[in-house]
Protein backbone atom coordinates (compact mmCIF):
# COMPACT_ATOMS: atom_id res chain seq x y z
CA UNK A 1 0.00 0.00 0.00
CA UNK A 2 2.85 2.34 0.90
CA UNK A 3 4.53 1.73 -2.46
CA UNK A 4 1.28 2.41 -4.29
CA UNK A 5 0.76 5.70 -2.43
CA UNK A 6 4.37 6.82 -3.07
CA UNK A 7 3.99 6.03 -6.76
CA UNK A 8 0.78 8.10 -6.96
CA UNK A 9 2.35 11.06 -5.11
CA UNK A 10 5.51 10.95 -7.26
CA UNK A 11 3.47 10.60 -10.44
CA UNK A 12 1.40 13.65 -9.48
CA UNK A 13 4.62 15.60 -8.80
CA UNK A 14 6.01 14.67 -12.22
CA UNK A 15 2.76 15.55 -13.98
CA UNK A 16 2.64 18.94 -12.24
CA UNK A 17 6.31 19.99 -12.45
CA UNK A 18 7.88 18.46 -15.56
CA UNK A 19 7.68 20.23 -18.89
CA UNK A 20 5.70 18.38 -21.58
CA UNK A 21 7.17 20.06 -24.64
CA UNK A 22 10.47 21.28 -26.06
CA UNK A 23 8.84 23.87 -28.33
CA UNK A 24 9.94 26.87 -26.24
CA UNK A 25 13.48 25.62 -25.64
CA UNK A 26 16.19 26.77 -28.01
CA UNK A 27 19.85 25.68 -27.97
CA UNK A 28 19.74 22.79 -25.58
CA UNK A 29 21.83 19.82 -24.58
CA UNK A 30 20.00 16.58 -23.82
CA UNK A 31 20.82 14.32 -20.88
CA UNK A 32 18.66 11.18 -20.53
CA UNK A 33 18.42 9.80 -17.01
CA UNK A 34 19.30 6.14 -16.69
CA UNK A 35 17.05 3.50 -15.28
CA UNK A 36 18.18 2.42 -11.82
CA UNK A 37 19.20 -0.15 -10.81
CA UNK A 38 20.79 -1.04 -14.12
CA UNK A 39 23.85 -3.10 -15.03
CA UNK A 40 25.41 -0.28 -17.05
CA UNK A 41 25.27 2.06 -14.07
CA UNK A 42 26.48 -0.52 -11.57
CA UNK A 43 29.31 -2.07 -13.62
CA UNK A 44 30.22 -0.14 -16.79
CA UNK A 45 29.86 3.34 -15.31
CA UNK A 46 30.27 2.76 -11.59
CA UNK A 47 32.15 6.06 -11.10
CA UNK A 48 29.18 7.98 -12.49
CA UNK A 49 26.32 6.30 -10.64
CA UNK A 50 25.43 9.51 -8.79
CA UNK A 51 23.35 11.04 -11.57
CA UNK A 52 22.68 14.25 -9.64
CA UNK A 53 26.44 14.87 -9.35
CA UNK A 54 26.84 14.15 -13.07
CA UNK A 55 23.98 16.50 -13.98
CA UNK A 56 25.41 19.22 -11.74
CA UNK A 57 28.80 18.95 -13.46
CA UNK A 58 27.24 18.97 -16.92
CA UNK A 59 25.06 21.98 -16.04
CA UNK A 60 28.16 23.88 -14.89
CA UNK A 61 30.02 22.92 -18.08
CA UNK A 62 27.57 23.92 -20.79
CA UNK A 63 28.15 27.13 -22.74
CA UNK A 64 26.20 30.28 -21.99
CA UNK A 65 23.00 30.36 -24.00
CA UNK A 66 22.39 26.62 -23.72
CA UNK A 67 19.93 24.82 -21.47
CA UNK A 68 20.39 21.33 -20.09
CA UNK A 69 17.28 19.25 -20.73
CA UNK A 70 16.85 16.16 -18.55
CA UNK A 71 14.33 13.45 -19.33
CA UNK A 72 13.32 10.79 -16.86
CA UNK A 73 13.54 7.22 -18.06
CA UNK A 74 9.94 6.10 -18.71
CA UNK A 75 10.59 2.64 -17.30
CA UNK A 76 11.18 4.16 -13.85
CA UNK A 77 7.40 4.21 -13.55
CA UNK A 78 7.47 0.45 -13.09
CA UNK A 79 9.39 0.75 -9.84
CA UNK A 80 7.50 3.86 -8.72
CA UNK A 81 9.71 6.73 -9.94
CA UNK A 82 12.60 8.27 -8.03
CA UNK A 83 12.10 10.22 -4.83
CA UNK A 84 10.68 13.73 -5.11
CA UNK A 85 13.80 15.03 -3.37
CA UNK A 86 15.88 13.67 -6.29
CA UNK A 87 13.84 15.73 -8.76
CA UNK A 88 13.85 18.83 -6.54
CA UNK A 89 17.67 18.79 -6.42
CA UNK A 90 17.73 18.83 -10.21
CA UNK A 91 15.07 21.54 -10.40
CA UNK A 92 17.21 23.83 -8.19
CA UNK A 93 20.04 23.81 -10.73
CA UNK A 94 20.17 26.90 -12.94
CA UNK A 95 19.53 26.44 -16.64
CA UNK A 96 18.17 22.89 -16.22
CA UNK A 97 14.74 21.70 -17.32
CA UNK A 98 13.09 18.38 -16.48
CA UNK A 99 11.01 16.88 -19.28
CA UNK A 100 8.02 14.65 -18.70
CA UNK A 101 8.69 10.95 -19.46
CA UNK A 102 5.95 11.02 -22.09
CA UNK A 103 7.93 13.36 -24.37
CA UNK A 104 9.13 11.49 -27.47
CA UNK A 105 12.91 10.96 -27.12
CA UNK A 106 13.39 11.05 -30.89
CA UNK A 107 11.95 14.58 -31.06
CA UNK A 108 14.29 15.61 -28.25
CA UNK A 109 17.36 14.19 -29.99
CA UNK A 110 16.27 15.67 -33.33
CA UNK A 111 16.05 19.17 -31.83
CA UNK A 112 18.96 19.19 -29.39
CA UNK A 113 22.45 20.53 -30.12
CA UNK A 114 24.26 17.71 -28.32
CA UNK A 115 23.63 14.58 -26.27
CA UNK A 116 25.52 13.96 -23.02
CA UNK A 117 25.03 10.53 -21.53
CA UNK A 118 26.67 8.26 -19.02
CA UNK A 119 26.22 5.19 -21.20
CA UNK A 120 23.59 3.47 -23.29
CA UNK A 121 22.20 3.69 -26.78
CA UNK A 122 21.03 7.32 -26.79
CA UNK A 123 24.50 8.45 -27.83
CA UNK A 124 24.40 6.17 -30.85
CA UNK A 125 20.83 7.21 -31.69
CA UNK A 126 22.00 10.84 -31.73
CA UNK A 127 24.31 10.09 -34.68
CA UNK A 128 21.30 9.22 -36.84
CA UNK A 129 20.13 12.80 -36.33
CA UNK A 130 23.65 14.12 -37.03
CA UNK A 131 24.23 15.02 -33.38
CA UNK A 132 27.46 14.45 -31.51
CA UNK A 133 27.62 12.79 -28.11
CA UNK A 134 29.69 13.26 -25.01
CA UNK A 135 29.80 9.94 -23.20
CA UNK A 136 31.15 9.16 -19.74
CA UNK A 137 31.87 5.43 -20.10
CA UNK A 138 33.17 3.12 -22.80
CA UNK A 139 30.52 1.82 -25.17
CA UNK A 140 30.65 -0.07 -28.45
CA UNK A 141 30.47 3.22 -30.35
CA UNK A 142 32.95 5.14 -28.15
CA UNK A 143 35.64 5.27 -30.85
CA UNK A 144 33.44 6.85 -33.52
CA UNK A 145 34.25 10.41 -34.68
CA UNK A 146 30.91 11.71 -33.38
CA UNK A 147 31.52 10.45 -29.83
CA UNK A 148 33.62 12.36 -27.33
CA UNK A 149 34.65 10.20 -24.38
CA UNK A 150 35.09 12.11 -21.14
CA UNK A 151 37.91 10.92 -18.90
CA UNK A 152 37.38 13.42 -16.04
CA UNK A 153 35.05 16.26 -15.18
CA UNK A 154 37.78 18.89 -15.55
CA UNK A 155 37.83 18.37 -19.33
CA UNK A 156 34.03 18.44 -19.68
CA UNK A 157 33.54 22.14 -20.59
CA UNK A 158 36.10 21.96 -23.42
CA UNK A 159 34.80 18.57 -24.56
CA UNK A 160 31.25 19.92 -24.79
CA UNK A 161 32.40 22.94 -26.81
CA UNK A 162 34.39 20.68 -29.15
CA UNK A 163 31.46 18.30 -29.57
CA UNK A 164 29.07 21.18 -30.31
CA UNK A 165 31.31 22.25 -33.20
CA UNK A 166 31.67 18.73 -34.60
CA UNK A 167 29.81 17.72 -37.75
CA UNK A 168 28.54 14.16 -37.84
CA UNK A 169 29.14 12.22 -41.02
CA UNK A 170 26.59 9.40 -41.29
CA UNK A 171 29.03 7.21 -43.21
CA UNK A 172 31.10 6.97 -40.01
Amino acid sequence: ISRFIKRKIRNAFIDKNFQRSIKNISSFIYFPLHYEPERIMLIDAAFYDDQIAVITNVAKSIPVGHTLVIKEHPFMQVIGWRSISFYKKIMKLPNVILLHPSVNPNSIIKNCDLVVTIAGSTGLEAAFYKKSTVILSDQLYSETPFTFRMKNFEELPNLIREALQNEVNLSD
